[in-house]
């Protein structure tokens, strides 16, 4: 039977959820912190062990009615002013025993800068494929010490390879993903460039040097990879503006940023 009310334990609970959408035919997947635990594969050093505020997921939109009635019968109360305003887009629900919220994407990611995941859910079954989340860690211009985290967890546990193809047989970081995203547009491509030096100096200072090494070493390569892809005519046109003029959006706060939370 089915537990009719949300855990303390957030990890407990994500993966209760998890297995409860799959049950209800549904599409959804982790982003955020918990995401990214999920994806550890193997033991991390303690400096980047780290505790989990809010649970965030991506839904498909045209699943958008189905997931909104599971939630309820999972225990969850819907902020009906807010998804009523902006249900489009995104969802928000609050978990009041825990006094929890959780965050819901639909169709897409827009924070700093925007990413259609419509045709990325089937690449993993709990959670956004590894580059996925690695953008939605580095696409935040002001980037705390928690998203960096996350992103040097990614990177020390992940190796980068090009396919886009990602699974539970076949995890990596893909080079092309990130390269289609940064290559389309140049304020992405500045965002990312810029949060991977500070990934690279974050990791010098919290890890050992074997482990160090192999975190920058992963974003040279991804570096490497950002700077010899194609570039859309739209990132040239935009390239010649620079820093000038601002090149990210600011989140909508609704609680804080989805970032600065989890």
């Amino acid at each position: 039977m089915t537990t009719t009310f949300p855990l303390a334990d957030i990890e407990r609970e994500a993966s209760r959820l998890t297995g409860a959408f799959a049950g209800h035919g549904l599409d959804v997947r982790l982003i955020g912190g918990l995401a990214v635990a999920g994806h550890r594969h193997r033991e991390i050093p303690a400096a980047l062990h780290r505790t989990y505020g809010d649970i965030d997921l991506v839904i498909r939109p045209q699943q958008s009615k189905a997931f909104r009635a599971a939630m309820q019968e999972l225990g969850y109360t819907p902020n009906v002013r807010f998804n009523n305003m902006r249900g489009d887009r995104r969802l928000l629900f609050d978990d009041e025993p825990n006094d929890r919220k959780l965050d819901v994407f639909v169709g897409g990611f827009q924070m700093c800068h925007a990413m259609d995941l419509t045709d990325r859910l089937d690449l993993h079954p709990l959670t956004l494929a590894p580059a996925d989340l690695l953008l939605t860690k580095l696409q935040v211009v002001q980037i705390n010490h928690k998203d960096l985290t996350d992103a040097v967890t990614l990177l020390l546990t992940h190796p980068v390879d090009a396919p886009d193809a990602p699974g539970t047989d076949d995890d990596h970081i893909s080079t092309d993903r990130l390269a289609r995203i940064t290559g389309a547009d140049w304020g992405w491509h500045t965002t990312v460039t810029d949060n991977l030096a500070r990934v690279a100096a974050v990791a010098d200072e919290l890890l050992a040097p074997p482990d160090a090494a192999a975190v920058t070493t992963r974003v040279a390569r991804i570096g490497d990879a950002l700077t010899a892809a194609p570039k859309s005519l739209r990132w040239r046109a935009r390239a010649k503006v620079g820093r000038r003029v601002p090149w990210y959006d600011l989140p909508d706060e609704i609680g804080g940023p989805i970032d600065a939370r989890n």
